[in-house]
């Protein structure tokens, strides 16, 4: 089987853990229509494209469409700057949501720990290939 584009979202679907028709939902493809593409080994409009990378912005774009190079941009790694400002008691607007701040952490982790699941897997790959 060549594999495609189609075949390659849903590499990153799996990847993921994505749920099909979630994944429909968030980029705007009608209930079954991405199964169906994938079964018929269709292609995929660029509208939907642009909507999944909008939505999915680890993907890496020249993977995505050639096939070439990683999965994911190389980037994700790199958790954005966030500011902590220090907390005087009396600035009530100010306080931190620690359960939110520990649970976005904990999906942080989880996510890179895919990333180094899939990079180990890549790089087993590569080394299988070179003997």
């Amino acid at each position: 089987m060549i594999e495609n584009t189609i075949h390659r979202i849903k590499q990153y679907i799996d990847f993921k853990g994505i749920k099909v028709s979630i994944f429909e939902k968030e980029v705007g493809m009608s209930n079954g229509s991405f199964a169906s593409q994938l079964k018929n080994n269709k292609t995929i409009g660029v509208d939907k494209l642009e909507n999944i990378l909008k939505k999915y912005s680890e993907i890496n774009v020249e993977w995505l469409l050639t096939g070439n190079g990683n999965m994911l941009k190389c980037d994700v790694l790199n958790e954005e700057g966030i500011v902590y400002d220090r907390i005087e008691k009396e600035d009530t607007e100010k306080l931190i949501n620690y359960k939110e701040l520990a649970e976005a952490r904990k999906e942080t982790i989880e996510s890179l720990q895919k990333v180094i699941l899939y990079l180990e897997t890549q790089i087993a790959a590569n080394s299988q290939n070179k003997k």
